[in-house]
C-alpha cells in the first residue's frame, strides 16, 4: 500500500513567518503536529507539540521560524511500511507528504494513527503486551502543579504521563495536547527549585479520565482493538491495579509493520 492511499489530503499548515501563538491555536483546534511551509507552499518541516512546549509564555510573540524540525522526504508513491519506519525512528506523529522528491510543494500528510488503522489484524503475530510495553514509566500525581509536569515533558521528551492518586492507583492520563488545549493556562518561568509552582493549576484540572488500562498478559491484537475502539494513542498496563508499564501506537506499529496491507 502506498502513502497516497492513506494520507490526509487537507493537512494543517502554517507559514514559516507566522507567530507561534497561531501554531499553538492550530494544535488546540486540530490536535495535530503542524506542517511549516514558506509563502510558495514549499515544505520547510514541522512544528510539534514538544516544540510548542519549549516556547515559554515570555516568548509567545516570536515566529515559527527557528522552531522548525526538518524530516526526511516522504512521497505519495512511498510504501507506507517505509514511511512508518521513518516516523518510528524519529518518534514523530505526523509527516508532510510531497508529490515527488523534486517537487517540495505540500501535497498531504500521513500520521502514525493512519498507519495504525491499516494494520492487518488477521496477520498480527501473537505477542503479549508485556513484550512491547515500556516498563520504566514516569508518572505524576493528580495534585502535581502543571508547571512541574510541563517542565518534565520538556526536559525528558515524554508526550504523556499516567496520573496516580494518593494510593498509587492510575486515575487518568495527562498529555502534551491536554496542556496545550487548556488554552487559558499560562505557565510561568520557575527558578531551579520550582518555588513558583504553587501558583500553577493542578494536573487534576485538565487530565483525561478515566484511565484506560490493559493486562500485561493481553495480546497486542487486544491492545490494537482497544485503542481503536477508544480512539486513544496509549494504554496503561496494570496488574492487580498496579501500574507496570505503558504501551502506545508507536510500540504497536513498530512491532506490526509487516502486517500493514
Amino acid at each position: 500500500m502506498q502513502v497516497l492511499e492513506v494520507m490526509d489530503n487537507h493537512p494543517v499548515s502554517i507559514e514559516i513567518n507566522d507567530y507561534v501563538t497561531h501554531a499553538r491555536q492550530l494544535m488546540r483546534d486540530h490536535h495535530t503536529t503542524v506542517i511549516v511551509v514558506d509563502d510558495s507552499k514549499t515544505v520547510q518541516g514541522i512544528i510539534s507539540e514538544q516544540d510548542i512546549l519549549n516556547i515559554t509564555s515570555t516568548k509567545s510573540n516570536v515566529t515559527v521560524n527557528g522552531y522548525v524540525t526538518q524530516i526526511p522526504i516522504i512521497t505519495t508513491d512511498m510504501d507506507i511500511k517505509q514511511a512508518a519506519a521513518i516516523m518510528i525512528r524519529l518518534r514523530i506523529s505526523l509527516a508532510p507528504v510531497l508529490e515527488s522528491a523534486e517537487d517540495r510543494k505540500l501535497f498531504g500528510a500521513i500520521t502514525v494513527a493512519d498507519i495504525f488503522k491499516n494494520l492487518n489484524l488477521s496477520d498480527v503475530p501473537y505477542r503479549q503486551v508485556k513484550e512491547l510495553m515500556t516498563h520504566k514509566v514516569h508518572t505524576c500525581s493528580s495534585n502535581d502543579p502543571l508547571a512541574k509536569v510541563w517542565t518534565n515533558m520538556i526536559e525528558k521528551g515524554y508526550s504523556g504521563y499516567p496520573v496516580l492518586d494518593d494510593h498509587n492507583k492510575v486515575v487518568g492520563m495527562i498529555t502534551r495536547h491536554d496542556i496545550i488545549k487548556s488554552g487559558g493556562i499560562r505557565i510561568e518561568r520557575e527558578d531551579e527549585h520550582g518555588s513558583r509552582m504553587g501558583t500553577s493549576s493542578r494536573v487534576s484540572r485538565i487530565m483525561s479520565t478515566p484511565a484506560f488500562t490493559i493486562d500485561p498478559e493481553a495480546s497486542i491484537k487486544d491492545a490494537i482493538e482497544m485503542m481503536s475502539k477508544l480512539d486513544v494513542g496509549r494504554l496503561c498496563v496494570t496488574n492487580r491495579d498496579k501500574l507496570v508499564g505503558i504501551i502506545n501506537r508507536y510500540d504497536v506499529v513498530k512491532a506490526c509493520v509487516d502486517t500493514i496491507k
